[in-house]
């Protein structure tokens, strides 16, 4: 048996590990996509698979902050062209952001789209929303619109939007203060 105070140092450990983990795993990312030569290996997928595998890789996340994750349907599929692990990475990053920035007791919500040759995945918070000033920001190196203490590295953004250009797409965002963020990622 371990005394809670020691079971407790011991969670503030783990967690501190995982955080640099995550903080050298971005980094190395980082080195990866700003090489000239970086290409990615794109193949068939379903982005409402990898929708749902993000998802599951959070559920936990979710509902420790209360938080209901409204993913597509067992049935519902969304072709596309694009590398799965760097897709499946891009999504883990949009849906674990809105679960860490939207309040506790709301939802977050996967939404898929096909419009002509490009696949549309959303992913939209009932958070606090994005001053329109602080948009183009987001998707910077290192930015954090000043926020501290909340873990991250101010790279996820931009790496993900470097990795649906290197696939042929992009990543957008829609907001407005006091009504979210709908981060859209595109893919042909």
């Amino acid at each position: 048996p371990l005394a809670d105070e020691y079971s407790n140092y011991a969670a503030d450990i783990a967690q501190a590990g995982e955080h640099l983990l995550s903080l050298l795993d971005d980094l190395a990312d980082l080195e990866v996509i700003e090489d000239e030569n970086f290409t990615t290996a794109p193949d068939e997928i379903d982005l409402a698979d990898v929708a749902r595998r993000a998802g599951g890789i959070l559920a936990l996340r979710a509902k420790e902050r209360s938080i209901e994750l409204l993913l597509p349907g067992g049935r519902s599929s969304l072709p596309a062209v694009a590398e799965f692990r760097r897709a499946l990475q891009i999504l883990l990053n949009l849906i674990g952001n809105a679960i860490r920035y939207t309040p506790p007791g709301t939802r977050v919500k996967i939404d898929l789209r096909k419009r002509g040759d490009w696949a549309f995945l959303s992913v939209a918070d009932d958070g606090e929303g994005i001053a329109p000033e602080h948009q183009k920001l987001v998707f910077e190196k290192f930015e954090r619109l000043g926020r501290q203490g909340q873990g991250g590295t101010g790279l996820g953004l931009y790496i993900s939007r470097r990795l649906a250009r290197a696939m042929g797409g992009d990543l957008t965002l829609e907001s407005q203060p006091g009504e979210g963020a709908r981060f859209t990622l595109k893919l042909p």
